[in-house]
């Protein structure tokens, strides 16, 4: 090092002592030395400028310092694997002293620098795996748009087996992040080619579909439709076959994407295999995304369901047939689902007449709980109750719950507080009814508890005396904190809005007054109370509370509210950041948020 520092400042000096004028080129002996380094202790900055001078020009520089070395080493096989890290520590260095702000002006002229040759390298295609994949990491990570040439490389190599899971999962992040619709056919292949049953898979089937659901395209539809239709292995719990294993984890993860992609196309095309979904219990394992796909789909979805409600589908008549007596109505049951959960105000007159004609108690129970979801009217409020007399005090619903009990619960859910000598009535009926001891306390149980949840003020006495005379100790309790509630309260919405968030209600002991006061706010409220139990909703951690809150939002939205579907979505998304694992109220948020859509459409 030394002598080479010395030959060269030996011949500097050469150079300043030859010819006046001369010009003289001096190239650096060092690779990549600055000319100061180069020259060493015997050079000084005045002989620099002496140097110039003379008009000796140095050349072949190189500082390693600098991006630009590390570029021109990227197409040297040899110096390519290290030359990547270098870059990306240049870039990782970079958005630290940048505070983490890709868009600072110092970024921008490093990624302006870096980018381009990094992506060309990785189209080029001559690399080793590893490499490759720390290339491929390193470009996603910029975002830089730069980069895409690259990602769609890594998206249709994956598809064809060229690249690993690891590259796919940084495409697809790369895809969501900048929504690159050009990704949109080999994100399908893409998808298509994901085994979830493969354990050295890797995340990809995750990232892949929240890429899909970013840049959703029409032109997926009639294959997304495919998926829908095939069957799904039945596998026997008790000696599993691994290949019929595989082959069903793989289908249920195909069909359920695909049917929340055709949800976010709103794809009116795939109504009836969505419904096929909801209604075969083979499918069971993909129902709860073909239900919130219908949602989606909203309007469109409506005529179609109503035909079936109507007897005018013979197709899914014949299917309901298929699968046994038990599941005749099938058909019935499940549009009466659907409709409710799409939560549309032109589903409810025909449901209403379906009600009144129905010969069924199943059926009965079933179309009275799923109206109660829908906006709602006096003339649905007196079909429910005109229904509970018809149904048998021992008839049950699928999966086994009780018709009478499922109907008293819908009928909270109208938040009408008209019912309340309905309950009432039917509480001291029940006295006289036939059916067993346990069945009849059972549902004396509920309509208390819906009268406790809907009385006002100036029904509390009446609400007590039949709690007296026919409640339990559960229900005298509940009643005494609805009670002083109701009297603390009256109509003050503020009192209510106070309630709901207070610490005191958030444990199992009090948590009905939070109840209580969610459903006096679905009473008394109106669009403003909305957002401010919005503002309230994360300070409230019992999960009681926040179900019935989610249920007055509902409420108080017969014609839909887009800006509280996002805020709801919001909740889910900033979940999903913190856990992988779905929370226990996830499902109904998603439902709500999809329902308030469906209805502003």
């Amino acid at each position: 090092m030394l002598r080479t520092s010395r030959t060269l400042a030996a011949r500097l000096r050469r150079v300043l002592l030859g010819t006046a004028g001369a010009v003289a080129t001096v190239a650096c002996s060092l690779s990549g030395a600055s000319p100061l380094a180069a020259a060493g202790p015997t050079l000084s900055a005045a002989g620099l400028v002496a140097l110039a001078g003379a008009g000796v020009i140095l050349t072949g520089c190189d500082d390693d310092t600098q991006p630009e070395y590390w570029v021109k080493k990227l197409d040297d096989p040899a110096k390519r694997p290290a030359a990547i890290k270098r870059l990306t520590q240049f870039y990782e260095d970079g958005l630290t002293k940048a505070n983490k702000d890709p868009e600072a002006p110092e970024m921008k002229a490093l990624l302006a620098k870096i980018v381009a040759p990094m992506a060309a390298q990785y189209v080029k295609g001559d690399l080793d795996d590893k490499t490759r994949t720390e290339l491929l990491k390193a470009l996603a990570n910029t975002r830089d748009p730069a980069a895409k040439e690259a990602i769609l490389k890594a998206t249709v190599d994956f598809a064809a087996g060229k690249a690993n899971a690891e590259e796919m999962t940084q495409a697809a992040i790369y895809i969501k992040q900048l929504k690159v619709k050009e990704a949109a056919g080999p994100l399908l292949d893409a998808f298509l080619k994901i085994k979830v049953s493969d354990k050295t898979l890797g995340p990809p089937y995750l990232a892949v579909k929240q890429a899909m659901l970013v840049i959703p395209d029409q032109a997926w539809k009639p294959k997304l439709i495919e998926l829908l239709n095939r069957p799904i292995p039945n596998v026997d719990g008790k000696a599993p076959d691994p290949k019929l294993m595989a082959d069903a984890k793989n289908e249920v993860y195909w069909q359920n994407v695909a049917a929340e992609l055709l949800g976010e196309l709103k794809a009116a095309e795939a109504v009836k295999p969505l419904f096929k979904i909801v209604m075969l219990p083979e499918k069971k394992t993909v129902a709860g995304s073909a239900v919130v796909a219908l949602i989606k789909i909203g309007k469109p979805a409506v005529p179609p369901l109503l035909d079936i409600i109507a007897g005018k589908d013979n197709e899914m008549a014949e299917l309901a047939k298929k699968a046994g007596e038990n599941s005749k109505y099938a058909h019935i049951q499940t549009a009466a689902l659907v409709l409710g959960s799409i939560g549309r105000a032109d589903a409810r007159d025909p449901l209403i007449a379906a009600l009144n004609n129905a010969d069924n108690d199943a059926v009965r129970a079933v179309i009275g709980r799923e109206m109660s979801k829908l906006p709602t009217s006096p003339e649905a409020v007196k079909a429910l109750e005109s229904t509970f007399e018809k149904v048998a005090v021992d008839a049950l619903i699928p999966p086994g719950d009780p018709a009478r009990i499922v109907i008293a619960e819908a009928a909270e859910k109208f938040m009408d507080s008209s019912i309340v000598p309905w309950a009432l009535q039917q509480v001291g009926k029940l006295k006289t009814a036939k059916g067993s001891k346990e069945d009849i306390d059972n549902i004396q149980a509920a309509l208390l508890q819906t009268a406790m949840k809907v009385m006002k003020k100036d029904q509390v006495d009446d609400v007590k005396k039949a709690v007296d005379a026919e409640g339990g100790d559960l229900e005298k309790q509940a009643f005494a904190k609805a009670a002083d509630l109701v009297n603390a309260c009256a109509d003050n919405v503020g009192c209510y809005l106070g309630k709901i968030e207070d610490p005191a209600v958030q444990e199992k002991k009090g948590e009905f007054i939070g109840i209580k006061a969610a459903y006096m706010l679905g009473m008394l409220g109106n669009d403003a109370t909305k957002a401010e139990i919005m503002k309230r909703f994360p300070k409230v951690q019992s999960l009681g509370i926040k179900a019935a809150l989610l249920g007055t939002i509902d409420h108080l939205s017969p014609n839909g509210d887009a800006k509280i579907a996002d805020e709801l979505q919001g909740i889910l998304d900033a979940a999903a950041t913190r856990s992988n694992e779905a929370g226990p109220l996830d499902g109904v948020i998603k439902q709500i948020a999809s329902r308030l859509r469906a209805r502003a459409s």
